[in-house]
């Protein structure tokens, strides 16, 4: 469903650039060559004016850091052309073809005995292709048994969604036989996991949630969000309230966030009691899943769980 409907998206974008190149001929006299660049600018610098606002919005909400996270220059304009960029790939390349670049979760006969299974759960707007380059990284060490699954319908209460997650992780533990996975969260998926676990038979199949980019606390870019799990994602919101003062499972949860999290704000909302925080610098809300030391870490938190 949300990959059609990028696709349409990013059709019709194109379209109208394209339109856009064509009146610039007809009536400017500008070559009709150049319509095509001039396209893929316009779609570009959409994405960067989008990236630009991000940014803008949640340094106005950003949570105090301390004060060796503060960036030169450099590190600013390198924090921005990288999240740029994971953006234009999640939201005009990956997710449009996620058919192409992600298989569903096992049939049967899947996994090893030494690694419990991991499944990757995406946020807000975002499906399974999302984790493209989290995914590859985490084979290339040596997880065979990595799954990346999307929750649908994409604007749907978070309560659905947990029960799709749920219906998901009893599904890989039948096909492979494990008795527990790992779920690893980007964004909303952490609030979603965490869901999950008010359902007992659930929970008991769940062996650590490593989140990245969690909202567990809201986000007040939540504001702008379209869809009930988008409202459910406000500060102070009465769901996400009852959600974090009612009674989970003490399954172990690894928390790692950026203080210069362009989506989360503020960032410190990922922090949640009896988690393991792990604060990042320099980085951006999208460009954690194409992170190589992020995926280092969560290849060792996955390693760890399998070991418990």
């Amino acid at each position: 469903m949300l990959a059609r409907f990028l696709i349409l998206a990013v059709g019709a974008e194109l379209t109208l650039c394209f339109a856009a190149g064509a009146w610039m001929w007809w009536h400017l006299g500008v070559p009709l060559i150049w319509s095509v660049p001039f396209a893929v600018c316009a779609v570009l610098l959409i994405d960067a004016m989008l990236i630009a606002s991000s940014f803008a919005l949640s340094r106005r909400y950003a949570a105090t850091p301390p004060a060796t996270t503060r960036l030169t220059n450099v590190q600013k304009l390198r924090l921005f052309f990288y999240e740029f960029l994971a953006f234009t790939a999640v939201f005009t390349l990956l997710q449009p073809l996620v058919r192409l670049l992600i298989g569903p979760p096992p049939a049967g006969g899947a996994g090893a005995a030494d690694q419990a299974p991991v499944l990757l759960v995406p946020g807000i707007y975002c499906n399974a292709a999302l984790w493209w380059s989290m995914r590859r990284r985490l084979r290339t060490r040596g997880l065979k048994g990595v799954w990346a699954v999307t929750l649908e319908p994409p604007l749907a209460d978070i309560d659905e969604l947990a029960h799709h997650l749920c219906a998901q992780i009893a599904r890989v533990c039948e096909a492979t036989g494990a008795r527990q996975v790992v779920l690893v969260t980007h964004s909303m998926g952490g609030v979603v996991a965490r869901a999950c676990l008010r359902d007992a038979s659930a929970a008991t199949r769940v062996a650590k949630i490593v989140s990245l980019a969690a909202p567990y606390h809201g986000s007040e870019l939540a504001r702008w969000a379209v869809g009930a799990n988008g409202r459910q994602l406000r500060p102070g919101n009465a769901w996400l309230e009852a959600l974090n003062t009612s009674e989970l499972p003490p399954v172990p949860v690894v928390s790692l966030f950026s203080w210069h999290d362009n989506f989360v704000a503020p960032q410190d909302s990922a922090r949640l009691p009896g988690a393991l925080s792990v604060p990042l610098t320099g980085i951006g809300h999208l460009s954690l899943v194409f992170s190589k030391a992020v995926a280092q870490r969560v290849y060792e938190e996955i390693r760890s769980a399998s070991q418990m």
